[in-house]
């Protein structure tokens, strides 16, 4: 056997801790970033705060009023976070469970592809498994899920565990479900009529969004991060300054770092600490607003009609005209608001997914919103008439993208809709 010495050169990602709070900046809501930065402040002594009204007017505007009430309960994250700490697992073990948590979105569910997170944490696919079996444990049930019908299984398994025939339901028959086709589900599942009533009811307690039973990450006043008004006859973006605090060095500390050699060390760590933090903020801002830029001139109706005109744009197309990566794209319209002139949106609704036929997902599920707005009570638009409709207008969307359509815009199915208007 001969051996032999060699060099090899690898490029990989390392998640330095730098790094790791420049991602949590970026996908905080300015709100939320502006209760960071006060937290800081307590624990830096060079940060001085200049800060300013949370309130927002701008050329054309009247003042923003907060979209929700404050609450003081914890929001989703938080709670969860307060979980993690007492689970039977080692301290190591817990650092992607938490990072984990930070990925749900405000309905529970996990934002992006576990491949993906295992990628950006620089962590095996199997670890990153293995934690989200952890975070799926929470409370509530159905936290972490990847689509609806995992997190109906996961609530189902904790919930109803005595219930064999409900994760079959989930599994093979909603739609028919959505339909009440309760006779098919009768012969389908072998059940008498008695007992298929029972598992519909504990299908009817299940919660699609279990993040919500807690509250979101924006359960305090959500003021717009960016907006966008009309200069010199031209829409113009620019960012809401007032809501985050600037942030300037403490001179009393200078003086006194030169007068009291005991404490420079500590000093310095924590100047380059307030440097750091400065920079990002000054990143996370310029990104927010270059991106945003891009939005308007992809979507150029969005100032007047809002999300009823958009083009299909994935964050991949804004990525590459930036150059930065589509997670860091994801990342930084996560959570932000934004006030335009037709009303007042979150900024990832500017990325309608295209359907099949090259339509907009944003178009149809306005339409959609549209026809059962208008539809006669006593005789509710089932989702193949919706799917008719739509295809005479040049809109081909088949019956089942119609029923993920209308479950996204919290519509219920045509014989729920009937129900609901039937007098008690």
């Amino acid at each position: 056997m001969e051996l032999s010495l060699s060099q090899k050169q690898l490029q990989s990602l390392k998640m330095t801790p730098s790094l790791q709070q420049a991602i949590h900046l970026l996908q905080l809501s300015s709100f939320e970033l502006k209760e960071y930065i006060g937290k800081e402040s307590l624990e830096n002594p060079w940060i001085d705060l200049e800060d300013s009204s949370p309130s927002y007017t701008g050329a054309g505007y009247e003042e923003v009023a907060p979209l929700y009430e404050q609450d003081q309960q914890p929001n989703l994250h938080e709670y969860l976070q307060q979980q993690i700490r007492f689970l039977p697992i080692e301290e190591k073990v817990k650092k992607p469970v938490s990072d984990l948590v930070l990925a749900l979105d405000d309905h529970g569910y996990l934002a992006y592809p576990l491949k993906r997170f295992a990628y950006v944490y620089n962590i095996p696919e199997e670890t990153a498994a293995h934690s989200l079996s952890y975070v799926q444990s929470l409370d509530p049930p159905g936290i972490g899920a990847r689509t609806l019908e995992e997190c109906l299984l996961l609530q189902a398994e904790r919930l109803f565990p005595e219930d064999t025939h409900l994760p079959l339901l989930i599994s093979n028959y909603l739609e028919e479900t959505a339909e009440g086709k309760k006779e098919y589900l009768c012969s389908e599942l072998s059940l008498t009529s008695e007992a298929l009533e029972q598992c519909l009811t504990n299908l009817t307690s299940l919660h699609p969004k279990p993040g919500l039973k807690i509250g979101t990450s924006r359960a305090s006043p959500v003021i717009p991060d960016v907006h966008i008004h009309m200069e010199n006859g031209r829409y113009t973006v620019s960012l809401n300054h007032q809501l985050v605090p600037k942030l300037e060095v403490n001179q009393d500390y200078k003086r006194m770092m030169k007068e009291y050699k005991e404490t420079a060390a500590f000093l310095k760590e924590k100047y380059r600490t307030f440097m750091w933090l400065k920079k990002s903020i000054e990143q996370r801002q310029s990104t927010i607003l270059a991106i945003t830029e891009r939005l308007l001139h992809h979507q150029p109706t969005m100032p007047t009609e809002g999300i009823r005109f958009l083009r299909p744009l994935t964050r991949k197309t804004i990525a590459k005209e930036l150059d930065i990566h589509e997670s860091t794209v994801s990342r930084a319209v996560r959570n932000k608001v934004i006030a335009t002139p037709s009303g007042t949106f979150s900024l990832d609704e500017f990325f309608p997914s295209c359907t099949k036929s090259g339509s907009s997902s944003a178009v149809i599920k306005h339409r959609i919103h549209e026809l059962i707005r208008n539809e006669n009570p006593n005789h509710p638009l089932s989702d193949q008439k919706l799917s008719r409709f739509l295809a005479e207008e040049e809109l081909h969307v088949s019956r089942r993208t119609i029923a993920k359509y209308r479950e996204a815009l919290s519509i219920a199915a045509s014989g729920k809709r009937k129900k609901a208007q039937s007098p008690a």
